[in-house]
């Protein structure tokens, strides 16, 4: 990385008219200026722009806040730089709300157009995506930047001091040996797989072995199930032939039977016809006789019904008269109603218009008592105003009084804080101090599960042989069983073909001996007989001995599968023993280094104390509360003074109000003196026209008309009543009329209908004893039908009886031969399964390897043991410059336990002039210094000549004063020598007498109203 420029606006002293500092100007440049004037701020924002990090208080995570400068709401920082020919831009900002409580940030990373005319944007969707971005460009982080290539003011001996393990890795990044981090991740990754997969390979084995155990049962049922399908087959064939016979007898009856239903249900319908037809004729012979009745009193039929249709008019008139009379009382009392009401509101109309003159009387009355108010209102205002001149002059000294106490509590405030603060710190690290105390009482355990963890180690290697063993005896011992497995079948062939033999031998009657061709004797058969059965007797001698044996190896085998099971549960038990113990090596290492820090950190606890017990802390804030302390005694004022005019001042609105009552009184006075008059007048012409009744004279015109409408309406309700009774006793007329002209017209009709009727009656009676006889012929056929369905049912339950068990017996032997199939595949995934297992633990123990290889004690640690001793010699070769040859740097890599041994680590031991080691602690600040910088030199070295991404820049900020003459001298001619190793030196002193060393200056200076800024000289 080499800067190229540099623009910002607001952050720490400077404002907004700083120029940009172009880096193109100069290769090695002094920036100098007074202390406190900027200097260390343009280095601050370079690293604030890039990681957004720069010098903050403790206890802060940001510094963000800090940076801004005073009374400004806005910061920002664009820094452009080139990174192995590429040119990149990186611009923060920071903002702050005008109230101050809320902040916001802003992040863009930019690449140059190929062109070189703009920027094309790399930010990320968030600022945490976009700062990866840039720490991924760059290949490195802030911490390590500023350990290598940075020497910031006061931290010159960040490398220096930091633990062993801190220092590794520091050299870790700069080495950029983070990638195999990543490849041990990898390995880890897929030493696991193959450790998955060669236990899913072991168990697959185990479970195919156990699978192929039985085949030869298997084999044995299925000739045993074919030869009973066989016989089965042949029974059920029989059975279903005589089933079949009685089937068909069966069906015969059931067609009879249904014949004879057949002619049930149409003697059982002819009957319902006979009885409908029976019915038919009974009613047609009441209508004839009903009508022969009515015929023979027509005229008082008839007579009746003129009389009826008469009566009918008649009280439809008397209705329609009835209606029109209740309309006209309706209307009538809607009038009454009507004119009621109108009166009813009139007198209210009086009664509201009392109230309101009452009302406007007593108000009339009270303005004349307010009015007389007027003199005595006007001088207490005139009094008020005076007192709130004078509260005025009060109030003004009040504020600034208030002033002085804010900056009084202020200055107070900062004094408790900064007593506070230091209190914090103590407590913090007495609180650390106290956790890594107890953190070190473990060291003793931890020692005691390292040594536990060893013997786990060797456990499990011991464990991994025998499992060995135990798998290379199974091998054996399955091979042994198969291989004796196939003997047992092989002899049962023999001794199968030994007995058919002997069978037909025994069968055979003639003279010749079926298995030689000689004459068959009687001795010859013997002796062939005797022959025989000792062979069968021999083989089933055999079998059964091979048997037994296979029994005993197959035991012997599942044994060595459980002791196997066990001992692998063990060993995966034991499988993260060698991570453990690295770790636990690790976490002892770590427990050695807390002792360190434990004494560092008390030494910070004394001297926090020791200010705290001075009280050397917060002296400006003191001075300022005793300022404020001294002007407040010379501001005087009273309480209780400035109480008793606050009071009269309050008062003034008060009587203003009171004032302008009094002259709105005056208004109203009139106003109301004229409503009482119009309110009389409107009184006494209501009450005039209730006494004449003049209110709605229309109304009283309509009730009268509506009374003669009435009077000329006659209307008799009794006549009405007697009309309606009448028709109620002539109700059944008009029925009787109809059904006098219906006989009239049916009476022939019904009587030709009636004789059809009766002759379809005959004929259903006739038909009815015909089928009745056919029923009787089916019935005397049908006797024996119960007798053949039972027999025809028994036969057909045996048929599916046998057909049950012919499926089973197929069902079972299509099961075994299944078995068989399945027994034959799994042969051929049992040898698949094996040769994955090996495959597996190969490829296990090749990422074991590779685990162990990319781990921080393989491949890194050998790098950077390769490394230290060109740091070495770049910074002994600085330091031999810089202290004549009087001293000198070691890196050493191994350091013995006080038990014995030795661990890694990676300490710096510095040797005088006589060759004598001595602690870093006992050299002076300007021999620590040297030391310091002759080794961030060397990892600036190193960091700008590394593989990858090359930082070129070098920043030396201020720590030459611990230098004489002499020192100084030397120190410019290292920076001289080691310049064409980076492209950028930036020194930066305030020291007149290293300044003249540099031909290049960056000369800053602090205006109190705009801030800091810059001027390139000698470029």
């Amino acid at each position: 990385m080499i800067p190229v420029r540099l623009e910002l606006k607001n952050f720490l002293s400077y404002g907004t008219e700083a120029p940009p500092l172009e880096f193109d100007h100069f290769d090695v440049a002094c920036l100098s200026g007074g202390n406190g004037e900027g200097k260390s701020a343009l280095l601050d924002a370079m690293t604030w722009a890039v990681w957004g990090e720069g010098r903050k208080s403790s206890g802060r995570r940001k510094p963000d806040e800090e940076l801004i400068r005073i009374g400004t709401r806005h910061m920002q920082v664009s820094f452009t730089f080139d990174l192995e020919g590429t040119r990149y831009r990186v611009v923060r900002s920071f903002s702050r709300s005008e109230t101050g409580k809320t902040t916001s940030s802003d992040l863009e990373f930019q690449l140059q157009d190929a062109e070189g005319d703009g920027y094309r944007p790399l930010t990320g969707s968030t600022q945490r995506e976009t700062q990866a971005r840039i720490e991924d460009t760059l290949g490195l982080d802030y911490d390590t930047f500023i350990n290598s290539a940075f020497l910031l003011q006061g931290r010159s001996d960040e490398f220096t001091q930091k633990s062993p393990s801190q220092r590794k890795e520091i050299l870790t990044r700069i080495l950029n040996l983070s990638r195999y981090e990543a490849l041990e991740d990898k390995a880890r990754d897929h030493w696991r797989a193959a450790k998955e997969r060669q236990q899913r390979a072991e168990a697959e084995v185990e479970r195919l072995e156990e699978a192929l155990d039985d085949v030869p049962d298997w084999e044995r049922e299925r000739d045993s199930v074919e030869e009973k399908i066989e016989a089965q087959q042949e029974t059920l064939s029989d059975l279903r032939a005589k089933e079949k016979e009685l089937t068909q007898e069966r069906a015969n009856l059931e067609a009879k039977a249904r014949e004879a239903e057949s002619v049930r249900e149409s003697i059982s319908s002819l009957d319902a016809r006979i009885e409908e037809h029976t019915a038919q004729v009974e009613s047609l012979s009441e209508r004839i006789a009903e009508a022969e009745e009515l015929l023979a009193e027509q005229e008082a039929v008839e007579t009746a019904y003129e009389e009826y249709k008469d009566l009918v008019e008649k009280r439809e008139a008397l209705e329609e008269k009835r209606d029109h009379h209740r309309t006209l009382e309706q209307k009538l009392d809607q009038k009454q109603s009507t004119l009621k009401e109108k009166r009813t509101d009139v007198e209210r109309r009086i009664d509201r218009l009392t109230v309101e003159r009452e009302g406007f009387e007593e108000s009339l009355e009270e303005c004349k008592n307010t009015l007389e108010q007027r003199a005595d209102v006007e001088a207490q205002i005139r009094t008020v105003q005076a007192a709130r001149q004078r509260l005025g002059e009060q109030k003004r000294i009040q504020k600034r009084r208030d002033r002085l106490d804010e900056r009084k509590a202020e200055a107070r405030e900062t004094i408790v804080g900064a007593r506070q603060q230091l209190q914090g710190e103590i407590e913090t690290l007495q609180t650390q101090i106290e956790k890594e105390r107890e953190t070190l009482k473990q060291k003793e355990a931890l020692e005691e599960r390292i040594e536990a963890l060893q013997e786990k180690k060797m456990r499990r290697e011991a464990l991994t042989a025998r499992m060995k063993e135990i798998e290379r005896q199974g091998n054996t011992l399955s091979e042994a069983v198969q291989e004796r497995a196939g003997q047992l079948e092989a002899w049962r062939d023999e001794r199968e073909r030994e007995a058919e033999e002997l069978r037909r031998f025994q069968e055979t009657d003639g003279d010749v001996c079926p298995t030689c061709g000689t004459e068959l004797t009687d001795d010859h058969r013997r002796e062939v007989v005797s022959t025989l059965r000792s062979d069968i007797e021999d083989l089933d001698s055999a079998i059964d001995e091979g048997q037994d044996r296979l029994a005993e190896q197959k035991s012997e085998r599942a044994e060595l599968r459980t002791t196997y099971r066990e001992l692998r549960e063990e060993r995966e038990a034991l499988d993260g023993v060698d991570e453990a113990l690295a770790t636990a090596k690790e976490q002892y290492r770590s427990l050695e280094e807390t002792a360190e820090s434990v004494a560092s950190k008390q030494e910070t606890v004394d001297e926090l104390k020791h200010q705290l017990e001075e009280g050397a802390f917060a002296e400006d804030a003191r001075r300022e509360w005793q300022a404020c302390q001294q002007r407040l005694a010379a501001l005087r004022v009273d309480p209780e003074s400035i109480e008793t005019l606050q009071n009269w001042a309050a008062q003034l609105d008060r009587y203003r109000d009171r004032l302008a009552e009094i002259e709105e009184a005056a208004a109203r006075r009139e106003e109301l003196t004229r409503k009482i008059e119009e309110h009389e007048e409107t009184i006494e012409e209501l009450r005039t026209a209730l006494d004449e009744e003049t209110v709605a004279e229309d109304l009283h015109e309509d009730i009268e008309e509506l009374r003669d409408q009435l009077k000329d309406i006659e209307f008799d309700s009794d006549r009405l009543t007697e009309v309606r009774e009448r028709i109620q006793e002539l109700s059944e007329a008009p029925d009787r009329h109809n059904a006098l002209k219906n006989a009239k017209q049916n009476r022939d009709g019904w009587q030709e209908q009636r004789a059809r009727v009766e002759d379809r009656l005959d004929e259903a009676q006739t038909e009815k004893a015909d089928l009745e006889g056919t029923l009787s012929d089916l019935e005397s056929a049908l006797d024996g039908k119960a007798e053949v369905i039972e027999e025809q049912e028994a036969l057909s339950e045996r048929v599916r009886e046998e057909e049950a068990t012919l499926n089973e017996l197929q069902q079972r032997l299509g099961n075994l031969e299944a078995k068989l199939e399945q027994a034959d595949a799994d042969r051929d995934a049992l040898q698949a399964a094996k040769e994955e297992r090996e495959e597996a633990a190969a490829e296990r123990q090749r990422y074991k390897h590779l685990r162990t290889a990319f781990g921080k004690h393989g491949i890194p640690s050998l790098i950077i043991e390769e490394t230290l001793p060109d740091i070495e010699e770049r910074a002994n070769r600085i330091l031999d410059r810089l202290t004549d040859g009087r001293m000198h740097v070691r890196l050493d890599t191994l350091k013995e336990k006080k038990r014995g041994g030795t661990k890694e680590t990676l300490e710096i031991i510095i040797t005088d002039e006589h060759g004598v080691p001595r602690p870093y602690e006992t050299y002076s600040g300007g021999e620590s210094f040297r030391v310091n910088f002759a080794l961030r030199v060397a990892l600036a070295q190193l960091l700008a000549e590394r593989s990858g991404v090359r930082v070129r820049t070098l920043v030396i900020d201020e720590g030459f004063g611990t230098q004489d003459e002499a020192g100084i001298e030397r120190l410019v001619e290292a920076i001289q020598a080691i310049r064409e190793d980076f492209a950028k030196i930036l020194v930066i002193t305030h020291l007149e007498r290293l300044k003249r060393a540099f031909p290049v200056r960056i000369e800053v200076e602090k205006d109190p109203s705009v801030g800091s800024t810059f001027e390139l000289v000698g470029a």
